[in-house]
């Protein structure tokens, strides 16, 4: 599908009654990205073992201990799921749009039964409502709720976690989420964040590469920027900028290697002024994974 077609329809559904429940239909129906397929899950498994991995390294408690939060739940729980099946008890999920539904849930606690990754216990048995979620599985799953203001009690969260969101948020917003998690960390508490810095129309269009979206003034990039596919287009240096200016520091980090092809593709693009104050370097970072802690809480 051309980018520029599923940025226009995905800008009418943000603009039209029912947009959500037309946008979940598009999806499931013409993109086909609903729901998730074994290896979609096992990439995830695999990323919330990355996750848990980095956690274990800060954390001054077992995993059986700590209170989880994330935020930006998703669809289908596959990274809240993952989390239970290495070893998370408690979780706090929070979404600012409601887009759980029962039959994607199952559908993906179904697939854990033939993924290829070797985990402690698998979810397994359909449920009957969302309801179950805590029961089950420890998992206490909240929206409409904004991230911004959560209404958790302060300092009630071991580790926060997020992965593919904060690239979906204006930088306001992701600073006011910021803040609010050091609101609701323990000073012993840690982040984990995965960001991917790529357009994700790349992902739909193979005739665009992961920079395509560096190209565009502001003006011009809203018109393919609807709500429902919102990219902020920051670069790692900014949200490094961001945990710095919120009173986080930064405790591990991982980067995707820039290879030789990288910096060509970013080199031959026709960049916008915003995006000229960047070295090809800086600008060519496709993901990384960061670990944070509170300033001035435990060393």
């Amino acid at each position: 599908m051309h980018w520029r077609v599923k940025a226009l329809v995905q800008g009418v559904f943000s603009r039209v009654p029912y947009g959500e429940g037309l946008n979940y239909w598009f999806q499931r129906h013409v993109t086909h990205s609903l729901p998730i397929n074994a290896k979609g899950l096992d990439e995830i498994v695999e990323r919330a073992g990355r996750h848990l991995a980095q956690v274990r390294r800060h954390l001054y408690r077992p995993l059986e201990d700590a209170v989880f939060f994330e935020f930006g739940a998703g669809w289908d729980l596959g990274s809240p799921l993952s989390f239970w099946a290495q070893g998370v008890r408690r979780q706090v999920l929070v979404d600012i749009r409601d887009l759980l539904r029962l039959d994607i849930l199952n559908h993906t606690i179904g697939l854990f039964s033939r993924i290829a990754t070797e985990l402690p216990r698998k979810p397994a048995g359909a449920l009957a409502s969302i309801a179950e979620l805590g029961p089950r599985f420890g998992i206490d799953y909240r929206a409409p709720c904004d991230a911004r203001r959560t209404g958790l009690p302060a300092r009630s969260l071991d580790c926060v976690t997020s992965s593919e969101t904060l690239e979906h948020i204006p930088p306001d917003d992701i600073r006011a989420i910021l803040i609010e998690c050091r609101r609701c960390l323990r000073e012993d508490g840690v982040m984990s964040f995965f960001i991917d810095y790529q357009d994700h129309y790349s992902f739909f269009d193979g005739n665009i590469s992961a920079y395509n979206f560096l190209r565009y003034s502001e003006p011009i990039w809203s018109l393919y920027n609807p709500s429902l596919h919102y990219q902020n287009r920051l670069r790692h240096k900014d949200y490094l900028r961001l945990f710095d200016e919120t009173g986080f520091d930064v405790v591990e980090e991982h980067r995707r290697p820039v290879s030789a092809e990288d910096l060509a593709l970013v080199s031959r693009l026709p960049l916008d002024t915003r995006f000229r104050v960047y070295s090809p370097d800086e600008l060519a970072i496709k993901e990384a994974m960061l670990v944070l802690r509170p300033r001035g809480g435990a060393a």
